[in-house]
């Protein structure tokens, strides 16, 4: 049985675990957050390794989740085999730092939303191409690999838009709560809707643009909508906030007016 262990027992370690229920692997933790690392041992079945080199030196691959501000520090305190897979999910890390730290092990970054990942329906993106690191991430969603860290570290803000879409849909959610809807209804409505129009782009061949024509009828209530939020800025708001978090994990942002497609 592949053993991963896991250094770094906050909560995405905890959604990745669940995650990965069932699916063969033996998960050791490292004993970073004691009371975590005793849950999920309680929980799923997880072991706790009695130090973080304990981890590495009992773990065919490494899953690295610790503190970006600190994690490559940890890191580099700790002696890796020739070779061993070890894979950050730290922002901002980017795999020249990772490697380093990590001396001769095998190095790869990835990033994923985690509680979805939870559910086994986050996807994951990874760079470079790895076929340890991507059969273990195919077990909680789809994989998506990098050809460059350019890419990687552009396709990294999705972190931040995933966490964000939440934040938006509780605050549409309450809207409709407002309006005198149940707060289960509303709730399900904007949860189904998204759900619903998440499907329609991963499944129709159509283009983007096509598709986006196609539900904005000339002088209907979703063309009043969409022109309310541009009127607003609302859209533009997106590209400066992404922007803002890919500057923050080391990346240049490209001017776009992507935004406006749909109006």
């Amino acid at each position: 049985m592949t053993t991963i262990g896991i250094l770094g027992v906050g909560g995405l370690a905890e959604l990745m675990v669940r995650g990965l229920q069932g699916s063969g692997y033996r998960i050791l933790l490292s004993p970073r957050g004691a009371q975590a690392s005793a849950r999920l041992a309680a929980a799923y079945g997880c072991e706790v390794a009695e130090s973080n080199q304990a981890v590495v030196d009992g773990a065919d691959g490494v899953f690295v989740s610790l503190p970006a501000a600190t994690g490559a520090e940890e890191l580099a305190r700790l002696s890796f085999r020739p070779g061993q897979p070890v894979l950050s999910a730290m922002a901002g890390t980017g795999l020249a730092r990772l490697q380093s730290v990590i001396g001769r092990a095998r190095g790869a970054v990835a990033m994923m939303p985690g509680y979805a990942n939870a559910l086994r329906m986050g996807p994951s993106i990874l760079y470079p191409e790895d076929g340890f690191w991507r059969d273990f991430l195919s077990k909680v969603g789809p994989v998506h690999g990098c050809d460059d860290e350019k890419t990687f570290t552009a396709a990294a803000t999705f972190g931040a838009f995933s966490g964000a879409t939440v934040g938006w849909m509780a605050h549409v959610i309450g809207w409709f709560e407002a309006q005198g809807l149940p707060a289960n209804t509303a709730r399900a409505l904007v949860a189904g809707t998204l759900r619903g129009n998440a499907e329609v782009l991963l499944r129709e061949d159509r283009p983007l643009d096509d598709i986006a024509r196609g539900v904005t009828t000339p002088g209907g209530i979703t063309e009043l909508l969409l022109a309310t939020l541009a009127g607003r800025e609302a859209l533009a708001a997106w590209d400066e906030g992404l922007d803002r978090v890919l500057t923050r994990i080391g990346g240049e942002p490209i001017s776009s007016k992507k935004s406006d497609r749909s109006l």
